[in-house]
């Protein structure tokens, strides 16, 4: 059965996580356990975007950091992130993940939040100690 914007809408209240519809198809979660993290899920088309920023690389950060930094977000792509990534965008470290709307369940999306939660919880520390 295909999902639509007010099935998300209703996983997105089922999640019990404080949250802002900032747009159409967009909203803001914002737990208090994640630390000012937020997570951004955006309906777009057949596909729904969860994102969010783990921190901001440093203006001089030398090759070899960059290397090492880089290693450690391809390790945790490979062993933590099963659906998800790590990326890049621009100077920011993110966490994303995109599921295909049409047969998105509940349980899909709460698995989404919960491996970004992951992320914000438990790697956000180790990365940016990385960048130090």
């Amino acid at each position: 059965m295909a999902r639509t914007h007010e099935d998300l809408e209703r996983y997105v209240l089922a999640s019990n996580i404080p949250f802002e519809q900032v747009g159409q198809g967009t909203w803001i979660l914002r737990d208090p356990d994640w630390g000012g993290a937020q997570i951004v899920v955006h309906h777009a088309d057949t596909l729904v975007i969860y994102r969010v920023k783990l921190c901001d690389l440093p203006e001089q950060f030398s090759i070899e950091k960059q290397a090492a930094l880089f290693r450690h977000l391809l390790h945790l792509n490979a062993t933590e992130m099963m659906q998800g990534a790590y990326a890049l965008e621009g100077n920011i470290v993110t966490a994303v993940e995109v599921m295909q709307i049409e047969n998105l369940d509940l349980n899909e999306f709460t698995a989404a939040l919960e491996s970004l939660t992951t992320a914000i919880v438990f790697h956000r520390e180790e990365i940016s100690a990385l960048l130090k």
